[in-house]
């Protein structure tokens, strides 16, 4: 069943930024990196380095100017998901709207990290504010399961 704004809320480090949504909670934008490819091997992933993406000042706005890529976003909200929660993190209309889609992996039960992250893939050049409500979390309750204790949990999430 998927969870209510109270019920995802509840979950998060919402670092008093964002808002609640129906059945989610906004996330807001923090960091952009370009992606650069990397190796998934059976025992593990290799990503190469990342590239930051500077913020400039357009309009009295700090904005990220994306061209059209694929970008690793860093959100300023965090998560602990018990043993009995699964989330997912999804594009809001106003970035689909402009051509862009961002998705997360799965974030298992047990996952836990201070700021999430997702991926952006832009079709279209794009501009984003700094903080500006950009994806949504959704999180379904399941049977409980074993806790996540891989290779990106906590502070070693790379995004």
């Amino acid at each position: 069943m998927l969870n209510n704004a109270d019920q995802v809320e509840q979950l998060l480090q919402t670092n008093g930024k964002g808002a609640k949504a129906q059945v989610g909670y906004d996330l807001t934008l923090k960091e952009v990196k370009r992606i650069k490819g990397g190796s998934v091997l059976q025992d593990a992933t290799l990503v190469n380095e990342y590239a930051q993406v500077p913020t400039t000042t357009q309009n009295g706005r700090e904005v990220f100017i994306l061209p059209a890529g694929e970008y690793s976003l860093t959100f300023e909200q965090g998560v602990k998901l018990p043993s009995g929660k699964t989330a997912f993190i999804r594009h809001r209309s106003s970035i689909l709207r402009c051509g862009g889609i961002i998705t997360s992996g799965v974030y298992d039960p047990g996952f836990e990290v201070d700021e999430m992250g997702g991926v952006l893939i832009a079709t279209q050049p794009i501009t984003i504010e700094k903080g500006a409500r950009v994806a949504q979390i959704i999180i379904f309750d399941n049977f409980d399961a074993e806790l996540y204790a891989g290779q990106w949990q906590g502070n070693r999430d790379v995004k």
